[in-house]
């Protein structure tokens, strides 16, 4: 075979997307975990990513809103002949989802849902919409314009963050009406019910000395769970962590079991599936006085898919197993471990890129 899809050398060719950023490099690590024999190539719009010069073969790309944006990505791919394709960035989900058949039809196989399902999850006021219709604890949510009525409903405090943001970028918690007219004629914002750990509260009251510290937002006790599908939507398994992030980045990953949360979550990642979901979701949930509440969901893999493979959950060779090699369902599912006795610690790294090299990728 030697159009898109076949092998190089014997080796399986897998390209990743948005390798300069923390999702995309997490891919890479869990790929190179992999016992399989892999080509990689690697996507992104800057030319200063680092995952472009961890990958086998590195590609700048327009931005995913560009309209030369998928003409280019799938001539590259056919090109290098590329069997299966992973994004690895948010705002690529929406364009490759629309765009999946037609790269499917040049051999390449997308790790993407579809797009009612990624436009489920993007959005968080449809999300809510949603999983509320449906019975499921998702934090109460609507358009910021909405939010004094939120207030009168759930009480303070409210959370506060862009409709289709990610990695808690523009988050903020409001305990007020003088701070939530803050944000009231903000575009593009959304207003949340509080999901808080009932630790936090302090004779019966949540305050901001409890939510914040030095100023910071607290991102402690969230509790992530990773369902993991294959490329055409069969169950593969699930892996349950409590982690402590900093800027929106896990910097503690403790696993636990958490059965209560882990069969919510299940639940709501199989209603996604009845739309089109395939490959990873991710829920983000934390344990109210009100049981479990899901605040967070995002349709792909994530900053911790590496941590995961680290500890034996290699979530990315599993889809890749059954995406390339067809490996039973059995098998795959047993691959897939989650420890009882690890946690894991997370630190900045480093790489050191020829300065030629960086250059060529700038041209």
């Amino acid at each position: 075979m030697t159009g898109a899809g076949a092998n190089r050398g014997g080796r399986t060719t897998v390209a990743v997307t948005g390798v300069g950023g923390g999702v995309g490099q997490a891919i890479l690590r869990a790929l190179r975990r992999s016992t399989l024999v892999l080509r990689v190539v690697g996507f992104d719009m800057n030319a200063r990513g680092a995952g472009l010069y961890q990958a086998d073969v590195g590609y700048r790309l327009p931005l995913c809103s560009d309209p030369a944006y998928v003409n280019r990505l799938v001539d590259i791919l056919v090109k290098e002949h590329v069997s299966v394709l992973i994004p690895g960035s948010d705002p690529e989900l929406s364009v490759l989802a629309r765009a999946r058949s037609g790269i499917e039809e040049a051999g390449i196989k997308v790790v993407v849902g579809s797009p009612e399902t990624v436009g489920i999850c993007r959005d968080k006021q449809r999300c809510s919409e949603f999983f509320r219709e449906r019975g499921f604890p998702f934090v109460h949510t609507v358009p910021i314009a909405d939010a004094v009525r939120l207030a009168e409903e759930v009480g303070y405090p409210l959370v506060v963050k862009p409709v289709d943001g990610s990695a808690s970028r523009g988050v903020a918690v409001v305990f007020g009406p003088s701070e939530l007219e803050r944000y009231t004629s903000r575009p593009g914002y959304i207003s949340q019910e509080a999901a808080f750990p009932v630790e936090w509260t302090r004779q019966g009251v949540l305050s901001a000395e409890s939510v914040y510290r030095g100023g910071t937002l607290r991102q402690e006790e969230e509790i992530s769970i990773q369902v993991v599908y294959d490329h055409v939507g069969k169950y593969l398994g699930t892996f349950t962590s409590v982690n402590r992030l900093q800027s929106g980045v896990p910097i503690f990953v403790d696993p636990q079991r958490s059965p209560e949360v882990r069969a919510v979550v299940e639940g709501m990642a199989n209603a996604l599936r009845e739309r089109g979901l395939v490959g990873p979701c991710n829920f983000q949930a934390r344990l109210t006085s009100e049981g479990p509440k899901v605040f967070e969901i995002n349709p792909r893999f994530t900053g911790i898919t590496g941590v995961r493979a680290a500890m034996g959950f290699n979530a990315v060779d599993a889809v890749l197993r059954r995406a390339v090699l067809s490996e039973s369902i059995d098998g795959v599912r047993a691959r897939l471990l989650q420890p009882d006795n690890q946690l894991a610690i997370r630190y900045v790294d480093e790489i050191v890129v020829n300065r030629q090299r960086v250059e060529r990728m700038l041209q």
